[in-house]
């Protein structure tokens, strides 16, 4: 709920507190006090304060509210990114949301790089890829980067001369399941240096190149 300012004495009351639901240093409460301060001289509704805020490009939601001494509590949560994705000279996130998110000059987070052909992949397609890969602990380590082409995925590991063939996304649980039994039955053996390819494009059967 948000109550339009009535009073110039209103409008130079402080922020009581800014609160920031899942900080992840995209943004801090100098910034959100910034907006506040430059639009609050102006313009005597909360509503279109909280309409600025909102409009930050690493805001998912902001509630601002006036105590009844005229005073601001400021509620946020900021969007949380899942993927960082590489498509020829740009570079973005994609959110919990699965929505593009503009990178931050403030603070840089650590994720899975998707790149290569993203033209022929939509939002959803990514990150439910992902989020397959995340499902899994052994997956989510073994992965540390996803290449997309036309008709074919491949799986960047960890391990510097493997990757990972999945095709498209048709029968995409199979194929991963065919992994970890790749991983159970030879693997574990033979260790990831006995190959340098695993092509998984076709869910019925798995193909290694050797060294």
């Amino acid at each position: 709920m948000s109550f339009t300012i009535k009073s110039e004495e209103q409008l130079t009351k402080n922020i009581n507190q800014i609160n920031i639901e899942h900080q992840n240093k995209f943004i801090d409460k100098s910034k959100i006090f910034e907006i506040y301060k430059s639009n609050i001289n102006s313009k005597k509704d909360i509503n279109l304060i909280e309409t600025k805020i909102n409009n930050h490009p690493q805001i998912k939601d902001a509630q601002v509210y006036i105590q009844h001494n005229g005073d601001i509590d400021i509620n946020l949560k900021e969007r949380i990114p899942l993927v960082r994705v590489f498509d020829k000279n740009s570079s973005y996130y994609l959110d919990t949301d699965c929505k593009p998110m503009q990178l931050s000059p403030q603070y840089t987070t650590s994720n899975l790089i998707v790149n290569g052909d993203i033209v022929f992949f939509n939002e959803n397609e990514i990150c439910n890829l992902y989020l397959e890969i995340k499902s899994n602990s052994f997956l989510e380590s073994l992965v540390s980067q996803i290449y997309l082409q036309k008709q074919n995925i491949i799986l960047i590991t960890r391990f510097k001369d493997l990757e990972i063939n999945i095709g498209n996304l048709d029968y995409l649980d199979v194929k991963l399941d065919n992994l970890l039994a790749f991983y159970e039955k030879i693997i574990k053996f033979k260790g990831w240096n006995y190959y340098t390819y695993v092509n998984l494009k076709y869910h019925d059967q798995i193909i290694c190149t050797k060294k």
